[in-house]
């Protein structure tokens, strides 16, 4: 299992590689392209791609920083070739928009689509890069520079915010606030023209238009990115679901566990507002294994290959069932106590099916037991959430005498 884990670490590592080797290179030949393009003079064509390749460096070293530090949005670790070619087509889009009037440029949806794939610092670079080649290359003054940077930041800003609901309707009203502002401070204010309604029509065009492209890519996003095992989730949490159909065969005892388990689970991970799907999943599954034997990560781990487990429901699990990986994600914590409440409860119903149980001192248990063991230490999980779950437990007096 050490080598296959090896083995992924390097495939990783080689996809960066190509990812940001390919990005750094097209990048360049993008800006000298471009430049070749618009006839800029030789000193010229030399400053555009040096300030390209430099900047794109500076871009993959604070993507590759943020996902060694966690600081990405909408779990983007690993998505080199997404992110790569976002980019790109950024860069390039950037070449052909001076054919477009100033007010006209969309870049507050650039913007927001190079943070939405990366973060915020990642983003608002590499957007800021694309902007100063439209700028140099249409030659127009540094104000159209500040005023597409400023609303483009607040684009990553409001965007950056949001949790996996990903309701967008305020940060768009936002945003194309800002940006509606901006155009009237930087540009039609200082048209020599008498103000006129028809001076807004162009700037109103590009909130149209900004507001349009949002909408669309937000809903892409949102499917491919931010709810992209959705799908999967609702399949293996369904407890038809043949997985759970195979646990049923095996032992109705198993299954059994695994229901209440998830249950419980999933009650207290909605109430804590963590990633409930996944923590139902795992309660499904963290007695799994047994389908192959023993309940080890080896067996485990092969089952959730065979079913195309999502990353998250994978990572949990194995912070589980693997005695060599510390347990840190809230889910896992959360599954761990509703495993070790219902195991309790069975066991004492196993004894005496009449038995009248003291919920309350059988929980303040499995709770103090964990406490001795150190596994609710050094994790992600606050004493704060530990007592509201404490309570949420004990809210379920009712549903623990159906486990007779």
């Amino acid at each position: 299992m050490e080598n296959n884990n090896s083995s992924q670490k390097n495939n990783l590592i080689i996809k960066r590689i190509v990812a940001f080797m390919f990005m750094f290179a097209l990048a360049g030949t993008i800006a000298w392209g471009g430049s070749v393009f618009y006839k800029n003079q030789t000193e010229l064509i030399i400053r555009n791609v040096v300030m390209i390749l430099a900047g794109t460096g500076i871009v993959i070293f604070s993507y590759i920083m943020s996902e060694v530090n966690g600081f990405f949005v909408y779990q983007n670790e690993g998505r080199y070739g997404k992110f790569a070619v976002t980019y790109l087509i950024s860069l390039l889009a950037a070449v052909f928009l001076p054919f477009l009037p100033v007010t006209g440029w969309p870049f507050l949806v650039i913007f927001v689509l190079l943070g939405v794939f990366s973060n915020g610092m990642t983003g608002l670079t590499a957007g800021s890069l694309c902007l100063l080649l439209a700028v140099n290359f249409a030659g127009c003054d540094y104000a159209v520079f500040w005023l597409y940077f400023i609303s483009g930041m607040a684009g990553i800003l409001v965007f950056a915010t949001l949790d996996e609901e990903f309701k967008v309707g305020i940060p768009v009203v936002i945003s194309l606030l800002i940006l509606g502002l901006s155009l009237t401070a930087n540009v039609v204010l200082f048209s020599k023209e008498k103000l006129t309604i028809a001076q807004f029509m162009i700037p109103g065009i590009n909130l149209m238009i900004c507001c349009i492209l949002l909408l669309v890519s937000l809903k892409m996003v949102s499917s491919t990115v931010i709810h992209r095992y959705r799908d999967r989730y609702m399949e293996i949490n369904d407890p038809e679901c043949p997985l759970l159909v195979q646990l049923k065969e095996f032992s109705k005892d198993e299954y059994y566990h695994a229901i209440h388990t998830a249950y419980l689970a999933d009650k207290v991970a909605r109430s804590l507002g963590i990633d409930d799907a996944a923590v139902k999943a795992c309660g499904y599954y963290n007695r799994i294994g047994k389908l192959k034997g023993e309940n080890t990560w080896e067996n485990v781990s092969a089952i959730c290959d065979k079913y195309h487990f999502p990353p998250k429901t994978r990572h949990i699990l194995q912070e589980y069932v693997d005695p060599d990986v510390k347990m840190v994600s809230r889910e896992a914590v959360v599954v761990l106590l509703a495993d070790c409440i219902v195991s309790s409860i069975l066991y004492l119903f196993s004894k005496n099916p009449k038995a009248e149980l003291n919920y309350e001192q059988l929980i303040d248990t499995v709770f103090k037991k964990e406490f001795e063991t150190d596994e609710l230490y050094s994790n992600e999980i606050s004493l704060a959430q530990l007592c509201a779950m404490k309570k949420i437990f004990l809210q379920e007096k009712l549903y623990y005498d159906f486990l007779r």
